[in-house]
Order: structure tokens, then sequence, then C-alpha cells
């Protein structure tokens, strides 16, 4: 399957902007603690060791280079080099062709993992004189995750919060707006009985009514250690702490007020079907101050929020490639139920981050399974570094190409489904502007088309013929029949 070189375009799938982001140490920068240096990194990091002492510079050059690992029950060897030629006899077999000294005898570790972590001895011989040993604890870990929470008081108002635990080095937490300007936030930190940071930060959203996003940072000072986390800000809370009495007394109201409109609606006004379930979601938007107008299944457990139209409504002829199920051939939609329904137990890994993905950015988490689902069958189809079976090009469960945007975070994580989603999301206001006389839901279903085959494919196919451009002319229509499936069976209730 080859990509169209028109803009956007592209075999698997593309993405524009990055919500959430691990900016990892690449030069390891240390802090000093004592006589000891400390450096923190993560999996995968090429990570320099200083070995500077606090000595003024000596005249003589430097003639030899010993890097030794001290912490475990005999010392190993990691990089010996004497006058610019390193003896590797007695290298330990862990760090061959991982090494390099760098200026003044720094060592610099390729390749980092987690057995890496531990301390390290640098000895520099300086013509007959060997310095003082300097001491570098290099700390190997996973960049705890930043959550989220919307809150809403007794008094109306509304606080975004944010929350991280499992800093090795105490952290500090700031939040930004769009413009990256620091908001006003009550910011704490606590150490836990794991020796482990937690931070935590809370910003009443008033302070952000001029921004539609905000990011939360928590990094530790003097490293690029960082987690960034960017939210739009979505009218979608726990309700608030009232009174059991005022909660009885407005519920009566909305009632009320439902039957007699209902009444007029549904009796009296010459409005069609579509258009009298509007009235009565906007009805009901009124009375209660929420969105749910852009609501398709209203449960008592969860709301997902779909700005960008209904899944159920989106009309679907299935896959085309039939299936074969206990000797009986199945084809059309009852051929994508039954693929989405073999994905169930690997989707039930990821439904957390689909739902929280999803409610974030306005998606349908079951929009998000059916794509996953067709591009990855949920990593059954990936290889183990994240790429898809046929080839290098396309990466994660939504199979974003590294031709067309630099691919980030790991090909399962939350920070991957932003990716994907977000670039969905561009694409669905491309169909917008372009095909305004569509439905939301028509326009759901194009975006999900140029996902795989590009805008201008899509673009010049009329609603009826838009999934003749896509692989196997069935991709589109194969998405909504397996995300429908989703939507019925698993995201249903949370």
């Amino acid at each position: 399957m080859k990509a169209s070189l028109a803009p956007f375009s592209f075999s698997c799938c593309c993405f524009i902007t990055f919500f959430s982001t691990v900016l990892s140490p690449t030069t390891g920068k240390p802090l000093q603690s004592g006589s000891a240096w400390r450096v923190f990194a993560v999996p995968g990091d090429d990570v320099t060791l200083p070995c500077r002492s606090n000595t003024p510079d000596h005249p003589s050059p430097v003639t030899a280079v010993e890097w030794l690992r001290v912490d475990g029950p005999s010392p190993l060897t990691v990089h010996v080099e004497r006058d610019g030629k390193e003896l590797v006899k007695e290298k330990a077999a862990e760090y061959l062709g991982r090494t390099a000294v760098m200026d003044v005898g720094s060592l610099k570790l390729l390749g980092i993992t987690q057995q890496d972590s531990g301390t390290y001895r640098c000895l520099l011989l300086r013509g007959a004189a060997t310095e003082d040993a300097i001491l570098v604890s290099l700390f190997v870990g996973e960049v705890p995750e930043v959550h989220m929470s919307l809150l809403r008081t007794s008094a109306n108002e509304m606080f975004v919060q944010w929350e991280s635990s499992g800093w090795m080095q105490e952290p500090t937490i700031s939040v930004l707006d769009a413009n990256k300007k620091e908001l006003n936030a009550h910011t704490e930190s606590s150490l836990g009985s794991d020796d482990r940071f937690s931070v935590r930060a809370q910003v009443d959203a008033a302070t952000a009514k001029e921004t539609e996003k905000i990011m939360c940072r928590v990094e530790i000072p003097e490293t690029s250690f960082r987690k960034e986390k960017q939210i739009s800000i979505i009218d979608e809370f726990n309700p608030p702490e009232a009174d059991l009495w005022y909660v009885v007394y407005i519920v009566i109201g909305v009632v009320l007020l439902l039957v007699v409109v209902s009444a007029v609606v549904f009796v009296v006004a010459p409005v069609d079907a579509i258009k009298k379930r509007q009235l009565l979601l906007h009805l009901i938007d009124f009375c209660t101050g929420k969105d749910y107008g852009s609501v398709s299944t209203v449960d008592t457990q969860q709301l997902f929020i779909n700005v960008y139209g209904d899944i159920m409504k989106v009309t679907t002829t299935g896959a085309s490639k039939p299936l074969l199920v206990n000797g009986q051939p199945l084809i059309g939609v009852q051929a994508s139920h039954e693929v989405a329904k073999e994905d169930l137990e690997a989707l039930k890994r990821h439904k957390e981050k689909l739902v929280t993905v999803g409610n974030n950015l306005g998606i349908h988490p079951a929009v998000i399974a059916g794509l996953i689902s067709r591009q990855s069958r949920f990593g059954a189809e990936l290889k183990l570094n994240g790429y898809g079976n046929g080839g290098d090009n396309c990466f994660g469960l939504m199979q974003i190409s590294k031709y067309y945007h630099a691919v980030k975070g790991d090909p399962y994580s939350e920070e991957h489904l932003d990716q994907g989603v977000t670039f969905l999301i561009q694409l669905i206001k491309t169909m917008e502007r372009r095909k305004p006389s569509w439905t939301k839901e028509q326009q759901l279903k194009g975006a999900i088309a140029c996902y795989i085959a590009g805008e201008e494919k899509v673009l010049s196919s009329t609603y009826e013929t838009l999934d003749s451009v896509t692989p196997r002319g069935d991709f589109a229509n194969d998405v909504v029949a397996r995300a429908q499936w989703f939507a019925e069976n698993v995201f249903k209730s949370v």
C-alpha cells in the first residue's frame, strides 16, 4: 500500500500535535550531592556520567581512565582506557560496545536499561599521580504518569487537579496556560514510605478563562527529566455537592418541565424525529447545565462526550473480506462484529486509557477502539519494537507513519493514543470545512477514511464512494461496524 503525496496522506495514519510528552535526559546532567554525583535517566537513553572532582584543574594531561561499577559484591570493569586506547580484556560483558570516554574522563553509556542503575567509580591517572575517586549514582526509571481530574464544588467552582507519584528525586510542579505562562496554582509535595516523591497541583479554572488549554509540568530541577500533560477545558466533571432536598426539588421541577415540553414537541410540533430528540436534549442541557446534546448514550455511570458525531448513527456496510466462523462464511457487518468480539480481551487491557483519551478529546472511546482493532488488532499485529508486521514504517496501536510524523511515546501508551485521536479530530474539522452539507456522522466516517487514505482522495469522492479509495475498499465501513459493536458491548458503562 503506497502513501499518497498529498498533504497529510499516509498508509497507516499520521498526526500533527502531541498533547502529552516525555522529555528524556540525553546528556545525563547530574545533581551534585556531597562527594557523589546523581544522574537520572529513563530506559533507552544514552547518558553521560561525569568524572570531575572538586579540586582545581590539574596541569598534567590524563594518561589513563578507569570506570568501575562498585555497588555489587565485587567491582565490575565498565571501561578502562590508557593513552587513548581501550583495554577490553577485563571489561564486563554487559558493557561491551556500549561505552566511550568523553572530555576529562566522563563516560558515555549507550542504550541504558533498568539494570544499569547503580554506583559507578571513576579514577583518573595524570602522570604518576592518581586523583581521588569520583562516585556517580545512576538512577534509571520510567517517568511517572501525571493524572488529571476535574472537580466542581458545592459553590459551583471548577478546579483542575493533577497528581503524580513515584519520583526518585523531589520534582517541582507548575501549571501553564496555552501561551506557556505560569498560572497561580496551589502545589504540594510529599515523601512516601517507599522513599518516592508525590506532587499535586490544583488551579481554579476561572484563572485560565482566556485559554482553551491548560498544561501541567512536573520536572526535576536542573535536569531535563520531565513530564508534561496538556488538556482541553471540558465542562464534564463531578456534580456539585448540594443539599438533598434541594436536589429533590430540582429533579421534580425538571421532570414536570420535560413532561410538558415533551408533549408539545412530540404531539403538536411538526418536526422530524431527529430534531425532536435534539430539542429534548437541549432542554436537558438547560435544566441540568450538562451538554447531553452531544452524548449518544446517557448512562448512570459514564457519559461519553461525542462532540464530533454519534457513532451509533453512522451508516455502515461492514467488512468486505469474508470471515469463516464454524465453517460458515460471514461478510459485512457480521464479519466486523465477529472480529471485534475476538479483540475483546485485548481491548480490556487498554480500556481505561481509551476512556480517558476519548473523554478528554471529545471522541467516543468506541471509535478509537474500532480504529485500533482494524489497524493493529490491539497489538497482536505489532512486532516487539512497536512497529507493524508489514514493515518498520507505522508505529503503535494506531499505526502512525514515521514518514509523516515524529512518532512519540510507547506504542501502547496514552500519549500515543492522544497522537492518533488528535489527528483524527483534525481530519474531522477538515471534513466540516470541505463537506459542510454532510451530517456530523457523515463527516466522522469521512475522517475515518481520510485516516488511512489521505484527505485529497476522500474529498474528491462522494459519501457513498468514500471507501473506494481505502485499503480493501472497506476501511471506514469496517472501522465503524467494529466501533458500534464495542459501543454496545464494552462502553455502555465503565
